[in-house]
């Protein structure tokens, strides 16, 4: 360990991170939102209960990665959804509205730069 860090006037660095980008300009396998991983190497249809029938979700970044995968999945166990995405993410939140919206449930999308707020 440095012993630099420890001395008066010591500033942590400042790391800067580009976002993630489009959904749909990434490369690589397509994310998993329906379905869970098995032990054997495959997937499987993820199975709901109703667990979160009526409740509404709101999800920030649900366009896309993760935030689209729990708002399909919410929607799966019964819950209506907000998603806030970015202006440049239009595309990747209508298709995550459509997704939601096969399960019979609602998705509002609201365009908001959350930063900026």
């Amino acid at each position: 360990m440095s012993e630099g860090q420890f001395k008066q006037g010591f500033e942590i660095p400042v790391a800067h991170q580009k976002p993630p980008g489009l959904q749909s300009e990434q490369k690589g396998p397509d994310p998993v939102n329906e379905h869970l991983p098995t032990e054997d190497g495959g997937y499987q249809l993820y199975k709901a209960a109703g667990k979160l029938e009526g409740k509404k979700a709101i999800i920030t970044g649900g366009d896309s990665g993760i935030g689209r995968a729990i708002a399909i999945l919410f929607a799966m166990e019964g819950a209506d959804s907000l998603i806030a995405y970015l202006e440049v993410e239009e595309k990747d939140a209508q298709e995550t509205k459509k997704k939601v919206e096969s399960y019979g449930r609602k998705c509002h999308l609201l365009q908001v730069d959350l930063k900026k707020k």
